[in-house]
């Protein structure tokens, strides 16, 4: 019991650390050994912990995707509306995505380190199955056109945020009016009229 709580703390305190270096750096330019130093723990500890230089990045873009989801979700219950849960949802998602901590290892990095297939795999257990559940209620609950596929429009709204959040500044998505008016218009034509 002990050594788990001993494993669990000096991996937090990594990834921590891995999540500033990674952010501050990018991938290509981390050096292992700084983390290391830094969490007073020798390389062969990190490489027990992470096996290697891109499983360390893995577990960090991981955490990035969890903290991201909660914002989401955190952004959506501002509204008792599930409509207006997704847009709030999706202007969440660019806001998240955006910010510093998150958008070079999420949304840079992470593609090009991981290639398209593990990022989006990471990506679909995260936001999307957050968007995709979203989604698959409003279906249900009628708001949704008939003919509307929720997995076709889970990733069109995907694709579409993702570019928004990789093409925006921080200042930019903070006016919040331009934001919230693209995305309604991008979600309004999958709403029944």
């Amino acid at each position: 019991m002990k050594n788990e709580e001993a494993s669990y703390k000096t991996t937090s305190n990594l990834l921590a650390i891995a999540r500033k270096h990674f952010t501050e750096y990018g991938y290509f330019d981390v050096v292992l050994e700084k983390i290391a130093e830094e969490g007073n723990v020798t390389r062969g500890a990190v490489y027990h912990h992470f096996k290697n230089k891109q499983g360390f990045f893995t577990a960090v873009l991981e955490c990035v995707q969890k903290d991201v989801s909660t914002q989401i979700e955190k952004a959506a219950m501002k509204s008792d509306d599930p409509w207006q849960q997704l847009i709030l949802g999706c202007v969440g998602f660019v806001k998240a995505a955006n910010e510093r901590e998150n958008k070079r290892i999420l949304l840079v990095d992470a593609p090009a380190v991981l290639g398209w297939t593990t990022w989006r795999q990471i990506d679909q257990e995260n936001s999307m199955n957050v968007l995709q559940a979203h989604i698959s209620d409003l279906k249900e609950w009628g708001y949704l056109s008939d003919n509307v596929d929720t997995e076709l429009m889970t990733y069109s709204i995907s694709g579409a945020l993702n570019e928004l959040a990789l093409n925006y500044s921080q200042t930019e998505i903070s006016n919040n009016d331009k934001i919230i008016n693209t995305i309604t218009q991008l979600v309004h034509g999958f709403r029944k009229i």
